[in-house]
């Protein structure tokens, strides 16, 4: 088949090493995880989809130029969150686009970074209520934050008539597409995070009720530190409300385990950053 004049070319992901890498090693990865208990059902179905995904064989939408009838198949793609390289690569720019083209207004934007203990993570990975929850708690602190600050620095009335904004991406792997739960091998690779975007200022209602943004100075580091006490607080009720504990046992480590990773007698606290 000639080149295109566009330069598109069919994505042919069974000759990539790591689709050769799953489809040869994934059956008896998978049947040896069935012997210790299995894996979880998502896990199982991103694998199998992943085989399946850009595949002619596995479905295909014909299109045709009704002007010169040129024809086209589109493969299906799987669509799926886990480590697809061609579905997340258009996942994040799609998101990234519609981000900076529809949402995100052009003012100063801060980067607030929230870690969570080890032990805690692994009950947010597989409890979707709680990880939603955990989240709110966080973002919360950090709203909260900016409207007190917008009260006391802009004269306003109500924390009310301040107007946040914010966006949070949670990262749940590593570089090398690990989960980042705790680990028996290494439980210091565990770097579970929540990135959250704020607007670094807030919008008020002028006189005609239009709204205007209000740029506010760099928090102190007694204003990050009451985010982190606050959102610790707010955690703690999330926990107690959803029947869980911050007081956890933590899990004998392998003999291999590097000493930077000794067992600890009370989980490590919340870990807060921000940035403009």
């Amino acid at each position: 088949m000639p080149a295109r004049a566009d330069g598109y070319a069919r994505r042919r992901p069974e000759d990539t090493l790591l689709y050769a890498l799953v489809r040869e090693h994934w059956p008896r990865f998978l049947e040896r995880a069935e012997e210790q208990g299995g894996l979880p059902r998502f896990v199982v179905r991103d694998f199998d989809e992943y085989l399946r995904c850009g595949r002619l064989e596995h479905g295909v939408v014909r299109l045709a130029c009704r002007r010169c009838g040129h024809e086209l198949l589109v493969r299906f793609a799987c669509k799926r969150r886990g480590f697809c390289p061609s579905c997340l690569g258009r996942r994040m720019s799609d998101v990234a686009a519609h981000l900076v083209d529809e949402v995100l207004p052009d003012v100063p934007i801060r980067q607030w970074v929230c870690s969570l203990p080890w032990a805690l993570r692994y009950l947010l990975a597989y409890d979707r209520r709680l990880c939603a929850a955990a989240l709110a708690a966080f973002v919360g602190a950090v709203t909260r934050s900016l409207r007190w600050r917008a009260t006391r620095q802009l004269g306003l009335r109500s924390v009310e008539d301040a107007f946040v904004g914010a966006v949070t991406f949670i990262q749940r792997s590593d570089s090398a597409l690990r989960l980042n739960v705790p680990a028996r091998m290494a439980c210091h690779a565990s770097h579970e995070h929540r990135h959250t975007l704020a607007l670094d200022g807030v919008y008020v209602r002028d006189l005609e009720g239009a709204l205007v943004f209000h740029a506010l100075p760099p928090p102190s580091g007694d204003e990050v530190a009451d985010v982190a006490a606050r959102a610790h607080a707010a955690l703690l009720g999330v926990l107690e409300r959803h029947g869980r504990s911050l007081e956890f046992t933590n899990r004998p480590t392998r003999s291999s385990t590097s000493s930077r990773c000794s067992p600890r007698a009370t989980p490590r606290p919340l870990r807060f950053s921000s940035a403009p």
